[in-house]
């Protein structure tokens, strides 16, 4: 499957993809939680505290995009070391916030950050893949990001019991910063050598080939764009429904987490499955388990209920994401699949922005808890379009 050569280059990329992660845990845990005590974000604001997820998404779409483009033009090690020299600015910012619009404004610069090092360590960990194993190898890379972001919100949470909360944040991100930034500079090779490039050909309009031309990658996008309105909630509105139901920072750290562990854990297992049994059963297994989980949540406020819940939020996102991003792989030539990658995770990563923006709306017209069915009905919708398509085009 991996060369004995590229096994040190496979660690590489999971290890700066693992600091891509603990990085967000940041942002998915804290930041939501201490949203109103810390950055005076009005309660119940929840429009406005959409704002730093829906930037979010947006940028990091964008620049998803261009890491895929900018992988093919030159390569992907000098798209990994602009991810890292762009978050530098991070941990001052949020020292120096008086308000949210800081955050935001951190946020967007954050968005930069993970779609272009988390796009190009996924790219380069398939360029050293052979392509009937491209499924363990995607499922290795977010298994080790997600499992990141989940080290990171409880490592966070105990910081800010230890320090002064913005001290906390602060060193947090400037020793994660630097330390992915080192690494990559000495011991990050590029792999776009490796990669199996017989040919130039591409398509014409290749945003316009996956966005829509071909069925499967339309398919494929929508139902990324979608499942992000459950990463969205979960990264909004958990937070900020626990912790204002008497629920401390560190148990709802632990409930992210548990989350995130279960889904990065299992993808490790789930990538290298769909290998074998093929994507589509995962897929639509994933979309089907998270969308009848999510509205479950709220039987209870028992924090062992909560836990249970996040864990099967957790397998369903685990059969559901590696398994979208190794189909599209599945469905590209090695000169265009960088870019493809890219836009397939811009469609994906904008699902960010609609999915806050949707929920910010319906909770300001209802409550919090309609926001969870919201996403649960567009995940069954996704779910219905995605059958149909691959029935009649697959």
């Amino acid at each position: 499957m991996i060369t004995e050569k590229k096994y040190s280059l496979l660690v590489n990329l999971l290890l700066q993809v693992m600091f891509v992660g603990i990085l967000l845990g940041l942002f998915r845990t804290a930041l939501p939680a201490l949203s109103e005590s810390i950055f005076n974000v009005p309660k119940n604001s929840f429009i406005f505290l959409s704002t730093f997820i829906i930037a979010f998404g947006i940028i990091k779409g964008i620049a998803n995009y261009y890491a895929g483009v900018l992988a093919d033009a030159l390569n992907r090690k000098f798209v990994l070391l602009a991810g890292w020299v762009v978050a530098l600015p991070v941990p001052f910012i949020i020292y120096f916030a008086s308000n949210w619009y800081f955050i935001i404004f951190a946020t967007f610069i954050i968005g930069i950050n993970q779609g272009l090092t988390w796009s190009v360590t996924q790219i380069a960990s398939v360029d050293i893949t052979r392509s009937d194993k491209r499924g363990f190898a995607v499922g290795l890379n977010e298994f080790s990001g997600y499992f990141g972001v989940a080290i990171g919100g409880i490592l966070v949470s105990y910081m800010t019991y230890i320090l002064p909360v913005k001290a906390a944040l602060f060193s947090f991100s400037i020793i994660f910063i630097s330390l992915a930034l080192i690494y990559c500079i000495f011991l990050v090779e590029d792999t776009k050598k490796y990669a199996n490039i017989y040919s130039n050909d591409s398509p014409e309009n290749i945003f316009y080939y996956v966005s829509w031309k071909n069925k499967k990658l339309f398919a494929y996008s929508q139902a990324g764009h979608v499942e992000k309105f459950l990463d969205s909630c979960i990264w909004i509105f958990f937070p900020i429904y626990l912790f204002n139901n008497g629920i401390t920072l560190l148990q709802i750290s632990y409930i992210v987490g548990t989350y995130t562990i279960t889904w990065g854990i299992l993808q490790i297992f789930t990538g290298l499955y769909s290998d074998y049994i093929g994507r589509n059963l995962l897929i639509i297994t994933g979309m089907l388990i998270c969308s009848i989980a999510l509205p479950l949540c709220l039987l209870s406020l028992d924090f062992s209920w909560w836990i249970s819940c996040s864990f099967f939020l957790g397998v369903g996102m685990s059969f559901l994401y590696p398994s979208i991003s190794s189909a599209v792989n599945d469905n590209c030539e090695d000169s265009w699949r960088a870019s493809a990658i890219g836009i397939y995770r811009f469609w994906r990563d904008t699902g960010y922005a609609t999915g806050a923006l949707g929920l910010g709306i319906v909770t300001s017209l209802t409550n919090v808890e309609f926001g969870f069915v919201f996403v649960s009905f567009s995940m069954l919708v996704s779910t219905l379009i995605l059958i149909l398509t691959l029935r009649k085009y697959g």
